[in-house]
């Protein structure tokens, strides 16, 4: 009797007899990996009979002169067994499926939009974080924080805040003004003295040690207090409520408003884009640099101009020109299959620092460029985020040897999309060892299998290119990118941490 391969194969032209009908329907009962065989040969199939007719030498190949399969009572008792299996195994498929791509969840309730002059007693934390339930201790400055039920609250440091729903917070410590839409009426703050329901508003909130002040600029606000009946504050109306309770004339001029915050953030924006220009000029004064594009080529430019001492300009391919981390800083913004900067790395380094800003709006893809020679193989370097939110140096080996995936633990969740973040990695032969940071903090260090030279070549910001003409895979990155370095040398700790701020 002819073997599995054989019985398909005579299924397909349609020469199976009864006998090896039967002996196929105890195949697949008896084989659960046949199920998946036959699965395959039937696709292989049926794209060569959708293949349109091929002429050659004169001739007419056509997949339709495969003859015509013959259908007996066993070839249909077999196909119905067949579609028995691969129904089976097509729900187990997805069941598998199912089970592993279950939903993100978040459990922040905020987000931080803007901020000027921040400095925090609690931990760090940047424009465009997600906030949950917890303490937010501001040192100074000011910070906007827009609650997911519709609510905005700008409080000023020194000022303590306690996160508790999309809708509630209890403010311990200092100055806040809240905007409240009609979507988020009901927007509770809870203090020391009591607690503050708006009824659709804008209000100013002032709490100390002593007492706590509410002040209506528009709307009404209700004012709950302990063994005290419900007060209601109009428009123009303001209450200091302690031991005893005393009326005041609302002061406007006496909390943070957004025109505050606009002034402030412009002169901010100003000061830190002067920083990192005078800090740049530093940078390229490094003998090691061999590459750093600062993304502040005109609007019109299909190039970026490498600062470096030595070294070739970058060539832009469907990326757009965009706005960076601040007013007056350019950047490159990739979201289609085409978009990448070509540029020309060192053939051969034997140490190796990358680093980059970059903002990433989500991880699209399975590999996600960040930097990456061209093509594969003989010590080239893919930097890259994995889709599940690992940063990977991807390190090629030699001749006749396996590659090394230097990895993080997951670092990109859907929290951190959206936000600037500055990422490098260092390829230390000496210490045998690659070392992935973020914002300046040390995320991973990996022991390195082989520590010789690195061979960078040709290669690409935001996407890939492995010299195929066809097939190519697709791993563009979604996110904008307004500076690039390389050095042929170890950065240390101090310096990527003076860069990441």
């Amino acid at each position: 009797m002819p073997d599995a391969d054989t019985l398909i194969q005579h299924y397909l032209e349609g020469t199976l007899t009864d006998a090896e009908a039967e002996e196929l329907h105890t195949l697949l009962q008896n084989d659960s990996q046949l199920g998946s065989k036959l699965l395959q040969h039937f696709e292989m199939d049926a794209m060569l009979r959708a293949t349109k007719p091929l002429a050659v030498t004169g001739k007419v190949i056509q997949p339709a002169l495969v003859p015509r399969r013959r259908f007996t009572f066993a070839t249909v008792t077999t196909v119905a067994a067949m579609a028995a299996c691969i129904t089976l195994m097509g729900a187990w498929l997805a069941m598998s499926w199912l089970q592993n791509d279950e939903e993100d969840t978040t459990a922040s309730v905020a987000v931080l939009t803007r901020g000027v002059n921040l400095e925090w007693e609690s931990a760090a934390i940047a424009p465009g974080t997600p906030l949950s339930p917890g303490l937010l201790k501001l040192k100074s400055g000011i910070a906007q924080i827009e609650f997911y039920q519709g609510a905005r609250v700008l409080i000023e440091g020194p000022a303590e805040l306690q996160l508790i729903s999309s809708g509630e917070a209890t403010c311990t410590r200092g100055k806040l003004s809240a905007n409240v839409p009609p979507q988020a009426k009901g927007f509770r703050i809870n203090t020391p003295k009591g607690s503050i329901v708006d009824l659709g508003t804008e209000f100013g909130l002032d709490v100390s040690d002593a007492s706590a002040e509410v002040h209506v600029f528009k709307g009404e606000v209700e004012l709950h207090k302990a063994a005290e009946s419900m007060k209601s504050l109009k428009e123009g109306q303001a209450m200091a409520f302690a031991a005893e309770s005393q009326m005041l004339p609302a002061n406007l001029s006496n909390f943070a408003s957004l025109s505050d915050l606009d002034s402030r953030t412009a002169v901010s924006d100003r000061t830190q884009l002067d920083r990192w220009r005078a800090a740049s000029d530093q940078l390229n004064a490094d003998p090691a640099l061999k590459l750093h594009f600062n993304f502040q080529d005109a609007d019109s430019s299909r190039s970026l101009r490498n600062h470096a001492p030595h070294g070739e300009d970058g060539s832009i391919v469907g990326a757009s020109w965009t706005t960076g981390r601040w007013p007056g800083k350019g950047a490159l913004e990739f979201r289609n299959v085409s978009d990448r900067v070509r540029l020309s790395a060192p053939n051969e380094v034997k140490a190796l620092t990358l680093a980059m800003w970059v903002r990433i709006n989500g991880l699209d893809r399975y590999f996600n460029s960040l930097f990456m020679s061209e093509s594969w193989g003989e010590r080239r370097i893919h930097w890259q985020i994995v889709r599940d939110g690992r940063i990977r140096l991807g390190i090629a080996g030699g001749p006749g040897q396996h590659h090394q995936d230097c990895d993080t633990e997951v670092f990109f969740t859907p929290e951190r999309f959206g936000r600037w973040m500055h990422l490098a990695v260092v390829f230390d032969p000496q210490a045998k060892e690659v070392r992935h940071y973020a914002n300046g903090s040390l995320l991973a260090k990996i022991a390195l299998k082989d520590p010789s030279p690195l061979k960078p070549g040709i290669a690409e910001l935001g996407n890939w290119n492995d010299r195929r003409t066809t097939g190519v895979a697709i791993r563009h990155l979604s996110g904008t990118m307004d500076e690039f370095a390389l050095w042929d040398r170890v950065l240390s700790e101090v310096e990527i941490k003076a860069m990441g701020r």
